[in-house]
């Protein structure tokens, strides 16, 4: 994004006109993230397709060409998620440390989340290569994937020194299992394992555990046991139980 500040401007007067929209939206040259809580009941109709719309038309590439939608739970309007709408620019989208630019479109193979199930399980019954929890301890105390082994950082900017380390004599042929919250640190984790590492086989998990959590409670086979355990931490007020039921007031 060449001019992040004209970007935000626009952005957040766009989004400032759908009723009720909240979340955050953080901008810098190296791209966007955003989450949304996005109403989405009958008195709000066309408020999820104006937002996609908004994100097309304003910035200078289509997010979504290289990354689905990543569409969450529709709970009640009674859980809390956001307070209100933000709209930031940032120096970097995730505040990384690194010294050296790095290409995030060479990051690994992103696996769904019924093939990393599959692999996970696989993976306990002959263990092979490295399964790390990308997130920081107090993530990791939270709650975690079946086998993995975190990286034990405090924050994200000390990954690097932690990643030389335990990959130290590794071979680079192994396959490397990364995982994090909702997949963006993963892509510079496996940008620094493939570019910097020489890591061939980084796979990473498309969406993060909060994709994972999503396809379980949908689509886990009857009888199938979850690979993750525990609670997936959250920066924001998302930490919610999600019911058969739907109200009319849907977000």
């Amino acid at each position: 994004i060449e001019d992040p500040e004209s970007a935000r401007d626009d952005i957040f007067e766009a989004l400032s006109k759908i009723k009720d929209l909240r979340g955050t939206v953080y901008l810098a040259k190296e791209g966007i993230n955003a989450q949304l809580a996005v109403p989405v009941s009958d008195s709000y109709e066309g408020a999820l397709e104006d937002t996609i719309a908004i994100f097309k038309t304003l910035l200078p590439f289509d997010p979504f060409e290289f990354n689905d939608l990543n569409l969450g739970d529709t709970v009640d309007s009674d859980t809390p998620t956001f307070n209100r709408l933000i709209v930031r620019t940032r120096n970097q989208i995730l505040r990384d440390g690194l010294d050296d630019d790095l290409d995030w479109s060479d990051a690994g193979s992103e696996v769904s989340p019924q093939l990393w199930h599959e692999e996970i399980q696989e993976r306990k019954m002959s263990p092979n290569g490295l399964f790390l929890d990308c997130r920081n301890t107090y993530e990791s105390e939270k709650g975690i994937f079946d086998g993995a082994d975190p990286l034990g950082t405090n924050v994200f900017s000390e990954s690097w020194e932690e990643l030389e380390s335990r990959t130290d004599g590794v071979d680079r042929d192994e396959p490397i299992h990364i995982f994090c919250t909702g997949g963006i640190r993963c892509v510079k984790v496996g940008a620094f394992l493939k570019q910097k590492l020489g890591f061939k086989n980084v796979r990473r998990l498309e969406h993060g555990i909060v994709g994972y959590q999503r396809w379980a409670q949908e689509d886990l086979p009857e009888k199938a046991t979850s690979v993750w355990q525990g609670e997936n931490f959250m920066f924001d007020k998302r930490r919610f139980e999600v019911s058969g039921e739907k109200s009319s007031s849907d977000v």
